[in-house]
C-alpha cells in the first residue's frame, strides 16, 4: 500500500472507531453493560427468489441433504478415530447452514434431521469433555504441542493417511460453533452444558500456566488460536468470565509467539503475509474472535485489530470478484496463504471458498455491530461474483480452489470449501431486511418475502425484480396496518442511484451518514417503493508479478469474465492500442450483446468474443479469463 494510500485509510479508521465508541457513550460504559449491543437487528426472511432463491435452493435441495446422508460427517464421532484430520468440522458447519435454512423454509423433515443430528453428534461427547475424532492417543488432550512437523497434515494435502494431530481443537471450534447456533434458534440447557464441558476441557489442556495453544497445528498456531471465536461465543451465552478470561489468554499465546503474533502486527500495521505465514481463511476466523473481543470488552486494540486487517485486505488482497486471492510462494509454503501484492498473477493465485465464506462473515460483523453499508457491499460483491462460481448447477459439486485465469474443477466430496459455502449463501439471505434504531432497512434488493414486524405495520414486505441481472427493483409493502416510519434502502457496490419512485410518482431520497438512502412517510398497504440504479462499466487495474500490468473490468456490481476452452485461447484485447492510464479505450471497445436471456453481456468490438458476469460461468468444459494484460 502507498503511504499516502495508508494515511487515508488511518483517518477512515478513525472516523469509525470514534462512531463506534461513541454509539457506546464511552468504553468503560461498553465494559460496565457487558456486551455491545448490535446496531442491526435482521427480521425474518420468509422466502427467496430469483437468482438468490434458485441458489439457496440448490444447496437445500441438494448439497444439504447430499452432505447428511454421507456416513462421513458423524462416523468420525461414532467410530474412532475418525479417517481425516479435519473430519469434525463438517457436522458444525452442516449444523450452522442447515438450522439458518430451517429459520426460512420451516421444513419440518429438516427440523427432524437437524435435531438427531445434533443428538447423536452430543452422544459421542466423552464425561471429561471431549468432542472429537482422534484416538486417544493422538487427541489434543495427550498430544497439547507438535513434537514435530513431520506427521502434522498440511492444510492443502492431498491425503491424511498416518496423520498424528494437529486439527482437533479446530474441530472443537466447529462444534462449538454449530451447536451454539442451534441452541440459539432452539433454546436446550443440555446443549449449553455441553459447550461448557469442551470449553472447560480446553481452559483446562490450554489454560493459565498449561500447554501453549500456538504450538499445536500447522502455520504457527493460526489455525488452533481459530478457537477464540467460539470461546467468545460461548460468553456470550453464559457470560461466565472464566470464558472471556480464557480468550484473551488465547490472545496472550498469540501475541508471545513470534511468527503469530496477529494484534501486534496488525497494529503496526505489518503486512497479513506475516502472521501465521498468512493464512488467509485462519487469519479472518481468527479476526472474527477479536471482533467478538471488542463487542465484549470494549478495548479499542481489539476493534483496530479488525479494522487494520480489513483495510490490507480490501485493497491489497480482493479480487474484482470480492473473492481474497492466495498463493503459493517460498515465503509461506502454501496455496492458501496471502501472497504479497507484487505476486499476483492470475493464472498462478487461487480463491478458496473458505477464505471468501470467512470475509463475507467478517463483514457481515462488521455491519452488524456498525450499521455502515460499506461492509455489506463486500458480503454482496463475493456472494454475487465469487461464491455463485464456486457453486456448481448441479447443486452438489463446489469448486474447491478457483482461479481467475483457469480451469475450474468442481467436485462433489465433503471438502472444508464445500461445506463452507453454503453457511455463505444462508448468512447473506438472513440479512435481508432488518432495522437500524427506529428505521426499517432494505440491505439487499434480491427479490424475496420478508416479515415485517408490529412497528412497520405487521404483513409483508416482497421484494420484486431481477437483481442482480437488472438494475432495478420493487418494494412491495403489503401490511396489515399504515404507519409512519423512515425507510433506508441499501444501494450495491458500484453502483449509482438513478432514480425513486413511490406509487408512479417521482420520490427524493437523501444519503444517510450509514451509507443508505432514506425516505420518511406514513407508509400504506400497497405502496410500492421503486429504485432504479446505474450500471457503469469500469477499469480496475492491477500490477503484479514482473511487474506486469493487469485489468477486470467491472459492470455495476458484476465482474465480467471471458469463456475459454484453454488458457492459450485469444484474449480479447491482443491487438488493440489500450493504455494503463486510458481505460476509456477499453470501455469502448464493448458493446451490449443485445439478445433476449443476454442481460450484462458484452461483445468485444472487431472479434466474436463475449465477455459475460462472472456467476454465469461454472462449467465443467470450459475455463475462465477474468482479468486482462496490457499489450
Amino acid at each position: 500500500m502507498k503511504k499516502t494510500e495508508l494515511t487515508i485509510f488511518q483517518l477512515f479508521m478513525a472516523v469509525v472507531l470514534t462512531f463506534l465508541i461513541s454509539s457506546c457513550k464511552n468504553v468503560s460504559d461498553a465494559q460496565e453493560n457487558g456486551i455491545i449491543p448490535n446496531k442491526w437487528q435482521s427480521f425474518h426472511t420468509i422466502d427467496e427468489d430469483g437468482w438468490l432463491g434458485e441458489r439457496v435452493d440448490l444447496w437445500r435441495n441438494h448439497r444439504m441433504w447430499y452432505m447428511i446422508e454421507s456416513d462421513f460427517l458423524l462416523s468420525g464421532f461414532e467410530s474412532r478415530p475418525g479417517t481425516h484430520a479435519w473430519q469434525g468440522e463438517h457436522i458444525g458447519k452442516w449444523i450452522h447452514a442447515a438450522t439458518l435454512a430451517y429459520q426460512v423454509t420451516k421444513d419440518g423433515k429438516l427440523k427432524t434431521e437437524i435435531d438427531e443430528t445434533v443428538k447423536r453428534l452430543v452422544a459421542t461427547q466423552l464425561p471429561n469433555g471431549y468432542l472429537g475424532t482422534y484416538d486417544e492417543a493422538n487427541t489434543f488432550i495427550n498430544r497439547p504441542e507438535n513434537e514435530s512437523m513431520k506427521n502434522i497434515f498440511d492444510d492443502v494435502a492431498t491425503s491424511s493417511k498416518g496423520f498424528k494431530g494437529g486439527w482437533d481443537t479446530w474441530t472443537h471450534r466447529y462444534n462449538l460453533y454449530g451447536l451454539l447456533t442451534y441452541e440459539r434458534c432452539f433454546p436446550n440447557q443440555n446443549i449449553v452444558d455441553a459447550c461448557r464441558k469442551m470449553g472447560d476441557l480446553l481452559i483446562e489442556v490450554y489454560g493459565e500456566g498449561k500447554a501453549d495453544l500456538t504450538q499445536y497445528g500447522t502455520r504457527r498456531g493460526i489455525s488452533a488460536t481459530t478457537l477464540l471465536e467460539s470461546v467468545m461465543m460461548l460468553y456470550e451465552r453464559t457470560l461466565d468470565k472464566k470464558y472471556l478470561d480464557f480468550a484473551e489468554h488465547i490472545v496472550e499465546m498469540s501475541e508471545n509467539n513470534p511468527g503469530l503474533r496477529l494484534m501486534g502486527s496488525m497494529l503496526e500495521n505489518i503486512s497479513v503475509v506475516v502472521p501465521g505465514q498468512g493464512k488467509a481463511y485462519q487469519l479472518m476466523a481468527n479476526l472474527l474472535g477479536y471482533l467478538r473481543l471488542y463487542r465484549c470488552t470494549g478495548k479499542e486494540q481489539y476493534l483496530k485489530t479488525v479494522l487494520n486487517a480489513w483495510g490490507q485486505i480490501k485493497e491489497e488482497h480482493l479480487l474484482t470478484t470480492g473473492g481474497p486471492w492466495s498463493r503459493r510462494m517460498p515465503y509461506n509454503g502454501n496455496a492458501e496463504c496471502f501472497a504479497k501484492p507484487e505476486d499476483f498473477n492470475p493464472e498462478k493465485i487461487c480463491v478458496e471458498v473458505c477464505s471468501s465464506v470467512t470475509w463475507m462473515q467478517l463483514n457481515i460483523h462488521l455491519f452488524e455491530l456498525t450499521g455502515l453499508a460499506r461492509y455489506f457491499n463486500e458480503v454482496e460483491l463475493t456472494l454475487n461474483n465469487t461464491l455463485y462460481q464456486h457453486q456448481f448447477t448441479d447443486g452438489i459439486d463446489w469448486n474447491h480452489h478457483p482461479t481467475p485465469n483457469g480451469m475450474p474443477q468442481y467436485v462433489s466430496g465433503i471438502t472444508c470449501c464445500a461445506s463452507s459455502g453454503p453457511r455463505g449463501l444462508e448468512m447473506y439471505s438472513s440479512h435481508l431486511a432488518g432495522k437500524i434504531k427506529d428505521s426499517l432497512i432494505i440491505n439487499s434488493l434480491a427479490p424475496a418475502s420478508i416479515e415485517l414486524p408490529k412497528e412497520y405495520g405487521s404483513g409483508i414486505l416482497n421484494i420484486k425484480g431481477d437483481f442482480p441481472i437488472k438494475s432495478s427493483a420493487e418494494i412491495h409493502f403489503e401490511t396489515l396496518k399504515n404507519k409512519n416510519f423512515t425507510v433506508e434502502f441499501r444501494l450495491p457496490a458500484n453502483t449509482t442511484l438513478a432514480g425513486v419512485e413511490i406509487n408512479g410518482e417521482g420520490a427524493s431520497a437523501k444519503e444517510s451518514s450509514k451509507g443508505f438512502f432514506e425516505l420518511t412517510r406514513k407508509w400504506e398497504k400497497g405502496d410500492v417503493l421503486s429504485i432504479d440504479m446505474n450500471y457503469e462499466l469500469r477499469i480496475t487495474n492491477t500490477r503484479g508479478e514482473e511487474n506486469k500490468n493487469w485489468f477486470a473490468i467491472t459492470y455495476g456490481p458484476i465482474t465480467l469474465a471471458q469463456q475459454i476452452k484453454d488458457l492459450s485461447d485469444k484474449e480479447p484485447f491482443d491487438g488493440e492500442n489500450i493504455s494503463f492510464d486510458k481505460p476509456d479505450e477499453i470501455l469502448n471497445l464493448l458493446s451490449p450483446l443485445g439478445k433476449p436471456n443476454a442481460d450484462n453481456y458484452f461483445r468485444v468490438k472487431n472479434t466474436d468474443i463475449t465477455l459475460i458476469p462472472y456467476y454465469m460461468t461454472p462449467n465443467r468444459e470450459l475455463g475462465i479469463r477474468t482479468y486482462f494484460q496490457y499489450n
